[in-house]
């Protein structure tokens, strides 16, 4: 009956939760582009971020690229991380589209694509 219950309870949370829309920021600002930044370091687990070449104000995806390779290194495999906008209940925020993690993106203004 226990397990029932939570199982019941986990349901019920998941249910109620809006589902994410995509969307795009309404600025590209250089403040804007820092804040985004800050937030995609934070999620990255990164001090720094490069974003990748996208127009955040007409695309719901962000490209953070990886750290540069240094000169003892060859090819590296590392990949770029894919977030995307998205808007839920009013507040903005970035998803890691392999993680489905979602990271607030404070006191920016996004639109639905």
């Amino acid at each position: 009956m226990r397990r029932l219950l939570m199982i019941l309870a986990a349901w019920t949370l998941t249910a109620c939760q809006p589902e994410p829309q995509l969307a795009t920021l309404t600025d590209d600002t250089p403040e804007t582009m820092a804040a985004l930044s800050a937030v995609l370091a934070t999620a990255t687990g990164r001090a720094t971020v490069r974003l990748g070449p996208a127009d955040v104000t007409r695309s719901p995806e962000v490209t953070v690229l990886p750290a540069l390779a240094t000169r003892l290194e060859g090819n590296s495999p590392a990949m770029p991380t894919v977030f995307e906008i998205v808007l839920v209940d009013g507040d903005c925020y970035v998803r890691d589209r392999e993680s489905g993690e979602i990271f607030l993106l404070t006191h920016l203004s996004c639109t639905p694509v």
